[in-house]
């Protein structure tokens, strides 16, 4: 999955944003040692309807006097104090989501039960959103990197593919030259713990989702006994090999088709049955727009790289986006590529102005390429492009190019993550989507071999995550676990919820 960064794009979560500052230098502190970390004391203040804190913790954790992350918190407090339960912390997915908006998202984030008896508390995991965040490219140039052709298939789009890998890595290190190697999850995982401490809490409850399971997977393995009630929905598979590789892209194609087929039972749809003729609409669509990019209304151009993207986020809700992704493709097909871009400028966060209101996309690179720093050389690209469109000709480019996205980021001395052993005292709960494109159900049950007591939860749905997507068998048992402690029976099966 790390390899093919262009598609990880879509692995931020739609209804998330955070708000970009500037990027600055580590700032110092008093600590001497962890303990003083572990002792600090939250000073919590109001800001707006919720509450807001800065927690310190160690930059390098294995020398505390390089300097320190400022992690920017909040507290959605629960609405019925008198039933409280205890802290529930979340994490919306990313890398690169906003911790902070995520909790205070209402009844997106959870239902009224977990509200009720909760204090949510939301932080934006360090480079990210307010907690110092790492900047790459300029708005302009943003602009440009998103607009360049990320399936090339000349010499010259090819030399430019490679010049912007090049560029985003270099421009990534001179602006966070001592942070960015720093960004990567294990130490958020670490991070987490601080958290913990600083909330008085001697187990850690957690709700997160797509990325955030990588994260709750990677403090399993740190602070086994400090697991409470853990939910890691829409699971990600840390161990990095090809297999991965061919397991998402199998899975996007799945939805895409699902996707078709939905489309095709509809009055407004713009495709034209049968199926595989559709399909090959879609594919011919893509082809056109490398050619010939639809003009929009604020002067720019809905290039071949916008309308891949507009469409992998149209998979990722088919209640909500994929009635949208049907009038943006008929808009599109009749010279329209408004809709389009709209759904592409909404998972980068760029605003109508035309400046980008998170630092999202440079978060998902950085972190994305400590973590995993795997990248093919230039001279292996084409065959890899050739062996993945032979599974799937929508993606297979688009995957196989995206392989060599953190090239840039290679050889240097990162934690790297990995297959993990995790022995949690407490067990937990992994939730997996069966149409899920972007965390294939596969990696539910891959996950929960490396978590030795854990139990899996299968949604029979589409998109992207399970929790609060409209499944009331769904809700109730991630609820009731959180509430209770009681989990489902290992394998148990929710019915997909209608749709209209």
């Amino acid at each position: 999955m790390r390899k093919y960064l262009s598609a990880l794009i879509v692995l931020l979560l739609v209804f998330t944003a955070c708000s970009s500052e500037t990027a600055s230098k580590p700032a110092k502190s008093e600590f001497s040692s962890l303990n003083d970390f572990y002792a600090q004391e939250l000073n919590w203040k109001k800001c707006g309807r919720f509450q807001c804190a800065q927690l310190l913790v160690p930059l390098n954790y294995s020398k505390l006097n390089e300097g320190v992350f400022q992690i920017a918190l909040t507290k959605v407090a629960a609405t019925k104090s008198d039933s409280r339960i205890g802290n529930l912390v979340v994490n919306p997915g990313g890398p690169g989501g906003s911790g902070i908006d995520y909790a205070q998202g209402g009844l997106r984030t959870a239902s009224n039960e977990i509200l009720n008896r909760f204090d949510l508390i939301g932080f934006d995991p360090r480079g990210v959103g307010r907690s110092e965040p790492v900047q790459c490219l300029t708005d302009s140039e943003t602009d440009e990197f998103l607009a360049a052709d990320e399936t090339p298939d000349t010499a010259a789009e090819i030399t430019q593919w490679n010049n912007w890998v090049d560029r985003f890595a270099i421009a990534c290190k001179e602006q966070n030259p001592t942070t960015w190697m720093h960004v990567g999850s294990w130490n958020v995982a670490r991070d987490m713990d601080v958290l913990r401490a600083a909330l008085g809490d001697e187990k850690l409850n957690w709700l997160g989702k797509s990325y955030g399971t990588l994260l709750g997977a990677l403090y399993a393995e740190l602070f086994p006994d400090r697991v409470g009630r853990f939910v890691l929905d829409g699971a990600v598979d840390p161990e990095f090999n090809d297999e991965q590789v061919i397991t998402q892209i199998t899975a996007f194609e799945i939805a895409l088709n699902r996707f078709i087929a939905d489309c095709l039972t509809r009055r407004d749809c713009p495709l034209k049955a049968p199926q595989a003729n559709a399909y090959q609409q879609l594919v011919n669509f893509i082809d056109n727009l490398d050619q010939q990019p639809l003009p929009v209304s604020d002067n720019r151009l809905l290039t071949q790289s916008h309308g891949q993207t507009a469409i992998l986020i149209g998979l990722y809700d088919d209640a909500e986006f994929w009635p949208f992704l049907r009038e943006a493709l008929d808009m599109a097909f009749n010279g329209d590529g408004e809709y389009l871009m709209l759904l592409s400028d909404l998972i980068s966060g760029r605003d109508s102005d035309g400046t980008y209101l998170d630092n999202s996309l440079a978060a998902l690179y950085a972190v994305n390429c400590v973590d995993y720093t795997q990248a093919l050389a230039p001279d292996q690209l084409q065959s890899e492009v050739a062996r993945l469109s032979e599974i799937s000709e929508f993606f297979g480019p688009l995957f196989g190019w995206g392989s060599s996205a953190c090239l840039g980021w290679m050889n240097q001395e990162l934690e790297l993550v990995r297959k993990v052993a995790a022995n949690p005292a407490q067990p937990v709960l992994i939730v997996g989507t069966k149409y899920d494109p972007a965390t294939p159900i596969q990696w539910a049950f891959a996950l929960a071999n490396q978590i030795s007591n854990s139990t899996v939860l299968q949604w029979q749905g589409d998109g992207h995550t399970a929790y609060r997507r409209g499944s009331k068998c769904v809700d109730e048992i991630i609820d009731q676990y959180l509430v209770s402690g009681k989990l489902p029976t290992n394998g148990t099966i929710c019915a997909a919820a209608g749709r209209n």
